[in-house]
């Protein structure tokens, strides 16, 4: 994982609004979003298993993630490999398979090593400002 800096780290901002914003630059709200926290991300680098992601968290301060007009708080952007799993799953559910629940395995490494590093975390930067200048605009 490569830790980015940034002006939107402990910005606060309308969640819709930034949603707005992301979308603009090409990020999406990752799957992983719950009502209190959640990340906008978008791939870097995709190549057979392996994908690297920019990642940017932040924390709901006011409402809810379901809510246009929530408020939320920037953390620290970064980078991150995943290696997924191409093999058989060992741990597959029979029950889950034929019903289609299970579509998906975990990663073999969620956090792997980055090679070309300082290439990757520029490319990030440069994403990732971007926006920062709009993010920064629409401040609550």
């Amino acid at each position: 994982m490569i830790a980015l800096k940034s002006k939107i780290e402990g910005k606060t901002v309308v969640f819709g609004n930034a949603l707005k914003l992301f979308k603009e630059a090409g990020l999406d709200l990752g799957g992983g979003w719950e009502y209190d926290h959640g990340m906008f991300d978008t791939i870097l680098y995709q190549r057979e298993e392996t994908t690297i992601y920019l990642r940017v968290p932040f924390q709901v301060l006011k409402g809810m993630l379901d809510s246009p007009n929530t408020v939320i708080r920037f953390q620290t952007p970064f980078v991150i490999k995943h290696v997924m799993n191409i093999g058989l799953d060992e741990e597959e559910s029979p029950t889950m398979t034929v019903t289609g629940l299970e579509q998906f395995q975990a990663p073999q490494d969620p956090d792997a090593p980055i090679d070309r590093q300082h290439e990757f975390a520029i490319d990030a930067q440069m994403k990732l400002d971007q926006i920062t200048e709009d993010v920064m605009f629409a401040s609550a």
